[in-house]
């Protein structure tokens, strides 16, 4: 199974006026680092949680997939834009945050689908916290930017995608 990003989102989760003010951060020397904090944190939240917090198209590849029902690893997914098996175009129903196929026994499988909340306004309010808390702490702790805040995985934690 291999998930590709085909288009990233348009914006991030967290303005960059908003990221500042919660770092208190009253000048512009920084801009372009707290820019990049808003991306890497907006890129760990959606890492742990499978969750795509704004609209992007993702692709989901499989060999010999496993049945008529394949769930999509993105979520939330809101429109299947297009599917293939063994080379030829396959009619898809999007149920919730899964695809369901017509017909079995596909050696390929391909399907191109668009995940996320929609635009920044439209992300969960303690999506946007998480994002701002990771901002915080990379900008206070730039030596440690492959750590995270205590707390934020509790925080997170009835996002995060559980595997049965």
């Amino acid at each position: 199974m291999t998930s590709t990003l085909i288009a990233g989102p348009g914006e991030e989760p967290v303005a960059l006026a908003d990221a500042k003010a919660w770092c208190r951060i009253d000048t512009d020397d920084d801009d372009a680092l707290v820019t990049a904090l808003i991306a890497a944190a907006r890129l760990e939240v959606e890492s742990f949680t499978g969750r795509a917090l704004i609209t992007q198209s993702w692709r989901l590849s499989l060999e010999c997939p496993p049945g008529p029902v394949v769930m999509l690893p993105v979520i939330p997914v809101s429109a299947i834009t297009a599917a293939t098996a063994d080379g030829e175009d396959i009619a898809v129903t999007l149920q919730g945050d899964a695809a369901l196929l017509p017909d079995e026994g596909y050696e390929t499988l391909s399907i191109d689908y668009t995940a996320g909340y929609g635009a920044a306004a439209d992300v969960p309010a303690d999506l946007k916290q998480a994002v701002l808390m990771l901002v915080a702490y990379w900008y206070d702790n730039r030596d440690g930017l492959t750590s995270r805040p205590a707390g934020l995985e509790a925080a997170l934690r009835g996002y995060r995608q559980v595997a049965v």
